[in-house]
Order: C-alpha cells, then sequence, then structure tokens
C-alpha cells in the first residue's frame, strides 16, 4: 500500500481535529495486515455471495412493488394509483459496505400514503408466505421498531416499513428531506431513521474507504467479544459506527489501523455520560415543532438524562442510539476498550497480532455462576416469535439484578445456544425446541445473603402479561420457559462441549480496577419446575426453614390446566456442599398432572433463589449430619 497523495483536509465534525497527520509507512504496513487479518476472520464475503445478495434484492423489491399495485388496485379502484410504485431501500452494514459473510441484510420498504402498516403485516406476510424461497419468516409487529424477519434463497434478512405522505414513491424517490417526516407516524419515524442515519454517516466522515475498512475491524472485534447486541443492552451497529465515524473525524487523514487504535484510546478515557455527537444537534425546528420533542435532550426531557453513554444519530430527529445499555453492560464495554487498547498498543510495538484483538473470548470463561433461561417451543413458528420477543426482554431482567446491592455484575451472553444432547430439562414432551441464554453473575466480596427471589419472579411475572399481548404469541401459546442457577463446572450438563470451548479464555485487563473478588464457591439445593407461558402469577412465600439446616426444599401448587383442580405437586433436589457459601435457588409454578413426583408436603408455591455466604451455615450442616450418623 502507498502512501496516499496529500490534499486538503476535510474539517468535520464539532471541533477541531486532533491530528492530521498522514499515515506513514509503518501505518500502511499495518494497515495491509490488518485487512488480511480481515479476510482471514471472513469480514468480506465472496463475490458469488455479494451477486446472490444482489439478486435477492431485485427480487425483493419486485415483491414491494407489486404488493403495493395489488393493494392499490383494492383500495382505490379507479385506477387513479397506477404509479403507485414503491420502493426497498437498505440501511445498515449492507448500505455502509461493511457487512461480512453470511451476515442478514437491513431493508425499509417505502410505500405510499394509502398503504397501511395492517398491509404489511396481512397480505404482504402472506404473498411471502406464499413464495418458495421464502423461510423462517415471522413479524414482531410488537416492537419499539416493528420488524418481518425471514430467509430469502438462504440469505437472512429484516424488512421494516414506512409509510410517506405521498401519493406515489417512484424508483428515483430519496429519504433524507427532513420534510418527508411531516405527518407520520411515530414507527415510520423509527422505520426511516436507520436509512437516513447510514446516509448521514457517510457524508460526515472525510475518508470513506478508511472509514469503512476500519468499522469492518470494530465489528470483528466487538462481535467476538459478545458486545454487538442493541436489544440486548451493548452497542448495536449503528453506534459503533458512530463511534468510529467520530475517530475517523479527529483523525481525518489517519490510516485504517490508525483509526482503530485511536478509537480505543478516545473511548478508553471517554467522559461518560458525556455525548458523541457528529454534529450539533438542531433543537428547535420552526418548520417540523412536532418532531423537535423526539430529539434527545437531556435538558428537557427527564428520562434522556439516565442514558449511561448516549452515542446520538446524525439526523434528525437526532436520538441516542444506546438507550438499552444497563449498568453492567456499560462496564463491560468499558472494560472491552481498555483491553483492545492495550492489545493495539501491543501491535503497534510489534508484540502481539491483529488476530490477538480479533479473537473470540470465552463467554463461560469470566464467571464462576450463571443464571440460564431456557425457552421450549413446540415448532419453529412459536420458537421465532416467542424467542424474539424474550431475547428483546432479558435485558429488562438484567437491569432487575443490577439492583440487588450484592450483585456487581449481571453480564447476559448476546448469544442463544442449544442445549446439548444428553440435556435434562423439565418440560412437556412436545416441545422439543430448547433454546439457551445466559447471565453470568459477579457477586461483591461483602457479600453474606444474596435473595433474587423477587428479581427473577417480577421478571417472569412481567413477561408473562406482556407476552399474552403479543400478536402472534397470545393466550394459547404452548412455549414453557424456566430459569435456574448453573455454576460453571457443570455448564457441560446445559450445553455442549464445543460451545463450552469455543474462544480463548478471558482474562481481566491489567489497566482495569479489580472490582472485587468473584471467586466463592457456591452450595446448590436446588427445586425447579417450568412454568407455560403466560400463567397465572405465583405468589411468594418466605423459606420457614433456615438454609442451614434444610435438606430439602418443597412446592407444591393445584395444576391450573386440569378440570379438576387436584393439587399437582413436585420436589427435585440436586444439592453440593463446599466449604464457603451455600446458595438454594427454587423455581416453582404450574405443571401437568404426569409431572407429579411423590412424597410432596408442602401447600403453598414457592419460587426463591437465596444465596447464603457463609462458613457457619456449612459448619452447622457438617454438625446436623454428623448427629444424624451418630
Amino acid at each position: 500500500m502507498s502512501i496516499p497523495a496529500q490534499g486538503s483536509t476535510p474539517i468535520l465534525g464539532v471541533s477541531q481535529p486532533i491530528s492530521v497527520a498522514y499515515p506513514d509507512a509503518k501505518d500502511l504496513a499495518l494497515t495491509e495486515q490488518l485487512i488480511e487479518t480481515l479476510k482471514e476472520f471472513k469480514s468480506y464475503e465472496p463475490k458469488e455471495e455479494t451477486d446472490k445478495r444482489l439478486e435477492v434484492l431485485r427480487a425483493l423489491n419486485r415483491l414491494v412493488k407489486e404488493w403495493v399495485k395489488n393493494v392499490t388496485a383494492i383500495k382505490i379502484p379507479s385506477g387513479d394509483g397506477a404509479n403507485a410504485g414503491g420502493k426497498l431501500f437498505t440501511f445498515g452494514s449492507y448500505r455502509l459496505g461493511v457487512h461480512s459473510s453470511g451476515a442478514d441484510i437491513d431493508t425499509l420498504a417505502v410505500v405510499p400514503r394509502h398503504i397501511d402498516r395492517s398491509d404489511f403485516f396481512t397480505s404482504f406476510k402472506e404473498m411471502l408466505n406464499q413464495d418458495p424461497n421464502v423461510t423462517e419468516l415471522h413479524a414482531v409487529e410488537e416492537a419499539f421498531v416493528p420488524v418481518m424477519k425471514l430467509k430469502y434463497s438462504g440469505v437472512e434478512l429484516d424488512i421494516l416499513f414506512a409509510r410517506l405522505a405521498l401519493r406515489e414513491v417512484p424508483d428515483n424517490q430519496e429519504l433524507s428531506d427532513d420534510q418527508l417526516l411531516r405527518n407520520l407516524d411515530a414507527e415510520s419515524i423509527r422505520s426511516l431513521n436507520g436509512c437516513r442515519v447510514a446516509e448521514q454517516l457517510l457524508k460526515l466522515v472525510p475518508r470513506q474507504k478508511e472509514f469503512c475498512t476500519a468499522l469492518r475491524a470494530i465489528k470483528v472485534w466487538a462481535k467476538n467479544h459478545g458486545i454487538y447486541s442493541n436489544s440486548m443492552g451493548f452497542f448495536g451497529g449503528i453506534s459503533w459506527a458512530i463511534l468510529i465515524a467520530r475517530a475517523c473525524q479527529l483523525y481525518p487523514n489517519a490510516s485504517p489501523s490508525k483509526l482503530v487504535h485511536r478509537m480505543f484510546f478516545i473511548f478508553s478515557t471517554w467522559t461518560w455520560p458525556h455525548p458523541v455527537l457528529l454534529k450539533f444537534a438542531a433543537k428547535d425546528r420552526n418548520d417540523i415543532p412536532a418532531l423537535c420533542k423526539l430529539v434527545w435532550d437531556p435538558e428537557k426531557k427527564s428520562s434522556d438524562k439516565f442514558h449511561l453513554m448516549p452515542i446520538i444519530t446524525p439526523a434528525f430527529p437526532e436520538q441516542n442510539s444506546t438507550h438499552n445499555v444497563t449498568r453492567s453492560s456499560s462496564q463491560i464495554i468499558k472494560d472491552e476498550i481498555w483491553e483492545a487498547l492495550e492489545i493495539c498498543e501491543q501491535i503497534n510495538d510489534g508484540k502481539a497480532k491483529w488476530k490477538d484483538l480479533f479473537e473470540e473470548v470465552n463467554f463461560f470463561s469470566r464467571y464462576k455462576h450463571f443464571i440460564a433461561l431456557i425457552m421450549a417451543a413446540p415448532n419453529e413458528e412459536e420458537e421465532l416469535s416467542y424467542g424474539g420477543f424474550l431475547e428483546s426482554r432479558i435485558r429488562l431482567l438484567v437491569q432487575s439484578l443490577e439492583r440487588n446491592p450484592d450483585i456487581i455484575l449481571a453480564h447476559n451472553d448476546p448469544n442463544k445456544h442449544k442445549p446439548s444432547k444428553n440435556a435434562k430439562f423439565d418440560v412437556s414432551p412436545e416441545n422439543k425446541r430448547i433454546t439457551v441464554w445466559f447471565i453470568g453473575l459477579e457477586f461483591s466480596e461483602h457479600a453474606t445473603s444474596l435473595d433474587l427471589t423477587n428479581e427473577i419472579q417480577r421478571f417472569k411475572t412481567n413477561f408473562e402479561l406482556q407476552a399474552s399481548s403479543v400478536k402472534g404469541i397470545g393466550p394459547t401459546c404452548q412455549v414453557e420457559i424456566d430459569m435456574f442457577h448453573v455454576k460453571q463446572r457443570n455448564l457441560i450438563q446445559v450445553i455442549s462441549a464445543a460451545d463450552l470451548s469455543r474462544g480463548r479464555r478471558w482474562k481481566k485487563s491489567s489497566k482495569k480496577q479489580n472490582k472485587g473478588n468473584s471467586s466463592n464457591k457456591l452450595t446448590v439445593a436446588r427445586t425447579a419446575s417450568t412454568s407455560s407461558v403466560p400463567t397465572t402469577p405465583t405468589s411468594l412465600v418466605a423459606p420457614s426453614t433456615p438454609l442451614s439446616a434444610a435438606s430439602t426444599v418443597v412446592t407444591n401448587e393445584p395444576d391450573s390446566t386440569t378440570n379438576s383442580a387436584t393439587p399437582v405437586i413436585r420436589k427435585r433436589i440436586i444439592q453440593e456442599v463446599t466449604s464457603t457459601t451455600t446458595e438454594v435457588l427454587c423455581v416453582s409454578t404450574h405443571i401437568p398432572p404426569e409431572k407429579k413426583i411423590k412424597d410432596d408436603e408442602s401447600d403453598e408455591p414457592i419460587v426463591e433463589m437465596i444465596v447464603e455466604v457463609t462458613n457457619e451455615v456449612v459448619q452447622q450442616k457438617e454438625t446436623s449430619e454428623q448427629k444424624t450418623k451418630d
């Protein structure tokens, strides 16, 4: 790679550049190594895959036009809407030119004013259902940004919907004009935001080629380190793109390798919650006053004051792209940026390679204790629709856990897992499609008693109520969910050895503050069950027996699915004793009568997760056991 010709430097952003220096020979050599490493990590797709994506997009664009034409013929039979048009736009990684092999394509179907959102989720969905090229089609109509997800000829796509206040949407329709947002519903404005932000991003970076290469590197790094998911409380693709775009503005002539290093340098010392801006936001727009209330403004909107790591989109109305970030995910992102800066410094000194930065990190090596959340569905359709909704709510459980003062971190893994072949779950036989999510827990040093009963039950109750009203799920849904504690050493009983061994072991950054020792060993006496959603919320009952004396925990409740209302009772005990701590996890809800287990005596349902951290408890238990033997 040759040193580029030096010319005028474009000045963009909300401040002057830090450096306008051009790359030297070392920077260019590191960039060549970076690109070769990105190819090894399949950041660049082969030409055949690119051609296939183009064919899929053309086919879907034709479907959109045909659908608009059919609906127009029904709603405007006079023929005045013969040229109604319709157009499929792309945004996200594909529009920015940084999509990797096998990645999905974010698309937006833009239609004229006489086409409703209900048409999109009915007649257009039915048209897709009848297309033999379409598989895994499911709608998430209740999402913050309603979307249909599908695979077309094996290519994964998300399709959003936006209705413009126009009679026609021609092939040359553009979306950059702010006046197009007039008289639109909130969902259409949010759907249009992706395309408008992508266009603004490309205009606000001084050199697009360098920006795209650096962004590819950041995407690979973030995904392999488990911090790439907006819905799960981390940064999404647009947030990472804005961060690297800001680095481009501050170092407008830098090479991609330098931009990656500088991005980690800038945001390792960033004074959050100071917002990241690519341009100044226009807070007062007299021409579109109704939309000004959507602009991120912590001075006027109290809810915006609580955002932890605000990264503001550059298109009007400017909004925070990281409103889902939690206290735990915020700390995890900061820690990962610190570690990445260390590795980049070693790369610059010749002591490390780019693959050391991009190598996948094993999530299960981070923590000793996990909450496993399982979902069991009877078929693919319910698995997709219910799973997508459940996944978008896991961060709410994390936020609930964070409010416990004895929990330092509640780290949810953005990846979902399939259980191992030998895994045993107490679910209905017809629910054979099982998915597992994990939340890693780090406890404070001074923790002596940890009761997560309220947090677990509150999440379950709220989620069940929400799920029962979601279109595509409803009260007749047969999907079951369950949550239980699992130690690191027992994970092999839940997921495969291949999942457990993926990636390098996590190591704490030397620049991070030590947040406390989380190596306490726990003893588990577990009683667990599966809940069918939606169910009647169960009541919370305090344990009647101290943990130090408890050898069994019993749950009992009537089964709401039987006509006879005969009490159905269950008991399952898994107990392990170590030298330091004791934990009891109990989850109990409705169960079918055929799963009844003998010798159950309790009369009330119990939903508890209690952790006792003390040597005295174990000593008392050992003494009690010795007396029994004598």
